[in-house]
């Protein structure tokens, strides 16, 4: 259903273009030539447009410009850069989700990126390469173009209509320069294979809880495993319970549809085995969380089906590191279930077996997401991983504490939590590191067994779970918790995530980290 831009290199383009996508700082007019990827063209209107004050170049900002007479295109899309001195990668990825917006707005059907003076960097004083910015402005282009409109009955009448199918917009890249070409190519198959995997994470995180169960999430990960050559075995409840999964199972007790565990494995074909090294991704995939018996407030429960985000953000990241040929092997681990409050379901007080052998009493069950971690956590140690990285919406405690602006790290190891930072940076996705000292666990510690899944006074709610999974983390073993609640739906401040739904946001950074362990 998404309509997928084509991004295509060539060395030059002659044809009819209905829009040229320029590039403008935000600088003085007399700066302005420097600015622009088609000299004694539109460098006469862009300054029009200064002195009137109709267009600045301020970063966010776009104009649109319809031509009567003879053109280069039909139009011109002026795309605001902002200041010069603070241009970044990710503000041309944030500039592509604005063209883009405004490209739909306009029905634009073939556009024109003329990359060898893109955005005026080869006439400015900056450190980022023609290469850098055309790749993240492609991101931002084909990211913001995401749509979930696969149960809206019109569209799927017209589907099913003749001679009905999706146009896609065209989106050219031109260098006539002979060393970016291969380069350029690579850039935007790396471009591809990103919304692809992003595009999964976010239909994954959208489907609605009575399509997205257990069951259809582990069919999905099936055909996936198909598509992009990966090793794919499922456990079913039955399965769980011979693994002694105590937690996981607890917290499905309550709901009619079993849970599923998903256990992916990808191995580079490509490159030298004896360095190789094994990054462990597990998710949390509560496909819908009522809370159980301490049952969440009526008021926007419909949101709790994002909360399986964590293992949709693992699917996502083992795509794109099979698609990305990442040189070392990776296992994802997803457990899929629900949190439901029927007669069966697990009561404050009640105290379960983990698969590690740790007892847990349950002080509120709407803690749960932490619950099927400790097990799957400790289920990942069978794979002998050289570093295991959890992915959870597992607090609202986090937006509290950071707001949307970035997700939370937490772990045992400095080193492993600072390269997934470096990977997010480099992606564009910010990651803050809090602290994990022991203290945290004091508050948790139980009268009746090993331990309770929350503390008592409600204080630092995101450390607490973060301190609750270390205990099932074995010695030796370097650990990172991602806490992304606040950071899996409802972004509404970048271009190129969807302002309602799933972001896909951490997908590249945990693939890149792969890539670069």
């Amino acid at each position: 259903m998404w309509k997928l831009p084509i991004l295509e290199s060539r060395p030059s383009f002659s044809g009819a273009a209905d829009t040229d996508l320029v590039g403008v700082f935000q600088e003085s007019a007399g700066k302005v030539k420097k600015a622009i990827p088609i000299k004694g063209v539109y460098a006469p209107l862009v300054e029009r447009f200064r002195k009137s004050e109709v267009f600045q170049g301020a970063h966010g900002s776009v104009q649109f410009v319809r031509f009567g007479g003879k053109a280069p295109a039909e139009s011109c899309l002026l795309v605001g850069l902002g200041a010069p001195a603070e241009f970044s990668e990710e503000k041309a990825r944030t500039a592509g989700g604005n063209a883009w917006g405004k490209l739909k707005a306009e029905k634009a059907r073939l556009a024109v990126v003329h990359v060898d003076t893109l955005f005026g960097v080869k006439g400015l004083k900056t450190e980022l390469s023609h290469l850098a910015v055309a790749r993240a402005f492609a991101e931002g282009l084909i990211l913001g173009a995401y749509e979930y409109n696969k149960h809206k009955s019109s569209l799927l009448a017209a589907k099913g209509s003749k001679g009905s199918e999706d146009t896609h917009v065209r989106v050219v890249f031109v260098t006539a320069e002979k060393g970016l070409r291969q380069q350029l190519e690579r850039e935007l198959d790396h471009v591809r294979a990103s919304a692809e995997a992003i595009r999964i994470t976010r239909d994954w995180s959208n489907e609605p809880s009575n399509i997205g169960i257990p069951e259809y999430f582990a069919n999905e990960a099936r055909k996936y495993a198909r598509q992009y050559g990966l090793k794919c075995k499922v456990l079913t409840e039955r399965e769980a319970a011979a693994e002694k999964m105590g937690l996981f199972l607890g917290v499905g007790q309550g709901a009619e549809r079993e849970g599923r565990i998903v256990v992916l494995e990808y191995v580079p074909t490509r490159g030298s085995k004896k360095n190789l090294k094994t990054v462990a991704l597990v998710g949390k995939g509560i496909t819908f969380d009522s809370g159980g018996i301490s049952i969440k407030p009526a008021l926007r429960m419909e949101d709790m089906k994002h909360d399986m985000t964590g293992a949709a953000t693992v699917m996502g990241a083992m795509v794109l590191s099979a698609l990305w040929q990442v040189p070392n092997r990776v296992v994802g681990i997803m457990a899929f279930t629900e949190n439901m409050p029927d007669g069966t379901a697990i009561q404050p007080g009640n105290v379960l077996k983990s698969r590690a052998g740790k007892t847990v009493e349950v002080i509120n069950t709407d803690a749960e997401g932490r619950l099927i971690l400790a097990d799957v956590l400790d289920y990942a140690h069978d794979f002998r991983p050289d570093a295991v990285i959890d992915v959870a919406t597992l607090t609202g405690a986090v937006g509290i504490a950071l707001g949307k602006q970035c997700c939370a790290i937490l772990g045992n190891d400095d080193l492993l939590a600072d390269a997934v930072k470096r990977a997010g940076e480099s992606c564009g996705e910010r990651i803050w590191q809090l602290p994990l000292w022991d203290e945290y666990f004091d508050d948790m510690k139980s009268d009746t067994a090993d331990m309770k899944n929350v503390g008592n006074d409600g204080q630092g709610g995101a450390i607490r779970g973060a301190i609750f999974l270390k205990q099932f983390i074995k010695k030796g073993t370097a650990w990172a918790h991602m806490d992304i609640a606040s950071m899996s739906n409802g972004v509404t401040h970048l271009s190129y995530i969807p302002k309602k739904g799933a972001t896909g946001l951490y997908v590249r950074t945990l693939a890149r980290f792969a890539a670069d362990f």
